[in-house]
């Protein structure tokens, strides 16, 4: 039983951005310089194993930009797996964390809440990829539970808000074995691979790459928030492989960031 911290702050002094990490095993932090600066969060057990408890958390102080990386994709291994992932992002702020796949193996049972609070001025682009199993082993649906629960909370400018903030956005997946509703083809079709790149703020429209994606392969959805207030766009897309819609969220995000002047350090 592991209970894993990863807890990073960033705050803007003048032209440069100053860090403040804090992490327990197993996860760890890896950062580089440059500005924005980039950290990978790190798990040297190759995965999340039965009994993992894991928090992270990530504050951006105002007018602070921050990218967060992954080095792979995430294996849930059986047995009970929790993690909470918090996130604030104060006035004029940025952050960019595309991670990469989560697999879920055969038996696991993994529960995460993901709780986002964000000044309507900041920019955050997150992304949710999940597959089916382990596909390169033919493991399809073979996972106890799957549970993801997203919320996303806006912190000011909300005259309608008695707290000061205000739920923009809730998402929750819940599934169980032995999946028949999934499998049978009434929600995914016949694609093993699943995701979702939420883009909250003043970020320009996004276009798809269609160089990358074939329509026929990998279908994708476009929703644009109508709060004048709370501005973003959710973009879906499915398929046979989750790299690929990975690597497509990624260019995606890049494109965008450099219309906005603030480019990540390349993907």
């Amino acid at each position: 039983m592991n209970f894993g911290k990863a807890i990073l702050k960033a705050t803007r002094q003048g032209r440069h951005t100053r860090i403040w990490e804090y992490s327990q095993a197993p996860l760890q932090w890896l950062g580089s310089l440059g500005e924005p600066p980039v950290y990978y969060l790190r798990n040297p057990n190759g995965g999340l194993l039965s009994g993992d408890r894991h928090r992270i958390e990530i504050k951006l102080g105002t007018g602070s930009a921050l990218e967060v990386r992954t080095q792979g994709a995430t294996r849930l291994h059986p047995g009970l797996i929790r993690q909470q992932v918090r996130v604030k992002l104060a006035p004029a702020s940025q952050l960019i964390w595309i991670p990469h796949p989560t697999i879920p193996g055969a038996g696991s049972d993994f529960r995460q809440q993901v709780q986002i609070e964000l000044d309507p001025t900041a920019r955050l682009a997150y992304a949710e990829i999940w597959t089916a199993g382990r596909l390169a082993m033919d493991e399809r649906w073979q996972f106890q539970h799957l549970a993801n629960c997203l919320q996303v909370w806006v912190t000011a400018g909300i005259p309608s808000s008695t707290e000061g903030r205000k739920l923009w956005l809730q998402e929750h997946m819940d599934l169980h074995f032995p999946h028949r509703q999934v499998s049978a083809g009434s929600v995914l079709g016949s694609h093993l691979c699943w995701g979702s790149l939420y883009l909250l703020g003043d970020w320009p429209e996004p276009t798809w790459l269609t160089v990358h994606v074939s329509e026929t392969e990998s279908p994708y959805w476009l929703v644009k928030s109508p709060d004048p207030i709370c501005k973003g766009w959710i973009l879906r897309q499915v398929g046979p492989q989750a790299e690929a819609i990975w690597q497509h969220f990624g260019q995606v995000v890049l494109q965008l960031a450099q219309a906005k002047g603030g480019s990540p350090q390349g993907w």
